[in-house]
């Protein structure tokens, strides 16, 4: 059964480690578009909950807001670049890469490792489904409405659950999944169908 709401941050700033430093890999074609610099992971949390000192929100600055940049955002061959990561994203699903519609865990396995790398996408042969803590990384926590991701760099995202790879220990039946229209993490039998979006990179 779906549903169990699990707080997120506390894996997002796992990804923190990765080094931003020696800068995110790239495209093979480069042509962009930019949003801001190399910066220090975030939720984006903008509003103040609380009257106590604490929240993400009373750690806001311009040097830990989201920042990512698309490489060839005009073709069937865009990725999407988080800047603080360096994990290179499928930009959008359905129109880039032809994944339409939900599909089960197994398959949507397949069509990241197979699929994808078949078709060299993008120039590169190791796209993979992301882990439940790189998915919930490019949550944004900050944005008006869902779904809840920069819509620039992911355009097309549908307000729902997107498989990760991320098995669940107690029930190796299920896996995670992250819902972009509440940034929930959760998880549902493999045999369900969600969306998927493939990653490369990263640790």
């Amino acid at each position: 059964m779906k549903r169990i709401f699990i707080n997120p941050y506390p894996l997002i700033l796992a990804t923190a480690l990765l080094a931003c430093a020696a800068g995110p890999a790239r495209a093979v074609d480069i042509s962009t578009i930019s949003f801001a610099g190399c910066n220090f992971p975030d939720t984006n949390q903008s509003v103040s909950y609380t009257a106590t000192f604490g929240e993400d929100h009373d750690y806001s600055s311009t040097a830990s807001t989201m920042s990512f940049t698309v490489y060839n955002p005009v073709g069937i061959s865009s990725v999407t670049v988080d800047n603080r990561t360096g994990l290179m994203w499928v930009t959008n699903p359905k129109t880039d890469a032809g994944f339409y519609g939900t599909q089960n865990w197994e398959s949507a396995l397949t069509s990241c490792t197979v699929t994808l790398n078949g078709m060299a996408y993008g120039g590169y042969t190791d796209w993979r489904l992301p882990n439940a803590r790189e998915l919930s990384s490019i949550v944004d926590y900050g944005a008006a409405a869902a779904p809840l991701i920069n819509t620039t760099a992911f355009p097309g995202t549908v307000s729902n659950d997107y498989w990760a790879s991320t098995t669940l220990v107690r029930s190796p039946i299920s896996a995670w999944t992250v819902d972009f229209s509440e940034g929930n993490l959760t998880y549902d039998t493999k045999t369900k169908y969600y969306y998927v979006r493939c990653v490369r990179g990263g640790p």
